[in-house]
C-alpha cells in the first residue's frame, strides 16, 4: 500500500501541470480557455500522469501489480488530480479572476449559438435552448457545480483507469504484460 504515496504525488503533479497550463492560457489570452482543444489537452495531460503514476506504483510494489491493484493506483491518481483541480479551479474563479466565469460563459454561449444556427436551428427553439444552456453554465462555475462535475468526471476516469490498469498490470508469474 506504499504506492498510495506515489500515486497521490502523481495526481498532485498532474493537477498542478494542468493548472499551470490554465494559468498560462489565462495570461496569454483568456479567450483560449473557451476553446475545445484546451479540454482535450487537460485530459491528455492527466492520462499521461495516470500511466506514469500507475507504472511508478508497480515499481514501488516490486514491479508487480495485479489488474485490481493497477486500477486502484490509477484511480488514486485520478481522484487526487480531480479534487486538486477542482480546488485550484475554484481558486481561479473566486479569487484570482472572479470575472473569468462570466467571460467564459459569454464566449461559450456565442460559440454555441453560432453552432446551433449552423445546424439550422432558429427562432423560439434556439432561444429556449440557449436559456437552458445559460442556466446550466451559471451553476458550472460555482463550488456546487465544480463538485458535481468532478463526481461525474470520476466516472469517466474509472473507465479510463480500466484501460490504464489493463496496460500497466504485471503479475509475478508471467514474463508478459
Amino acid at each position: 500500500m506504499a504506492h498510495f504515496n506515489v500515486t497521490g504525488t502523481y495526481g498532485a503533479i498532474g493537477a498542478a501541470v494542468n493548472f499551470a497550463v490554465l494559468m498560462v492560457l489565462y495570461l496569454v489570452n483568456m479567450n483560449l480557455l473557451a476553446e475545445w482543444y484546451v479540454g482535450i489537452l487537460a485530459l491528455l495531460v492527466l492520462v499521461v500522469f495516470l500511466f506514469a503514476g500507475t507504472v511508478a506504483a508497480r515499481k514501488a510494489n516490486g514491479n508487480v501489480l495485479s489488474f485490481g491493484q493497477a486500477w486502484v493506483a490509477s484511480m488514486t491518481v485520478a481522484f487526487v488530480a480531480q479534487v486538486l483541480s477542482a480546488a485550484l479551479t475554484l481558486l481561479l474563479y473566486q479569487v484570482i479572476a472572479p470575472e473569468l466565469p462570466g467571460v467564459l460563459e459569454e464566449i461559450t454561449l456565442e460559440k454555441t449559438r453560432a453552432m446551433m444556427e449552423g445546424f439550422g436551428m432558429g427562432g423560439d427553439l434556439l432561444d429556449m435552448q440557449m436559456k437552458e444552456i445559460k442556466a446550466a453554465m451559471k451553476e458550472a462555475y460555482t463550488s456546487k457545480g465544480l463538485a458535481k462535475n468532478s463526481a461525474v468526471g470520476m466516472l469517466m476516469w474509472a473507465l479510463i483507469s480500466l484501460i490504464v490498469a489493463a496496460v500497466t498490470r504485471k503479475n509475478a508469474n508471467t514474463e508478459f504484460a
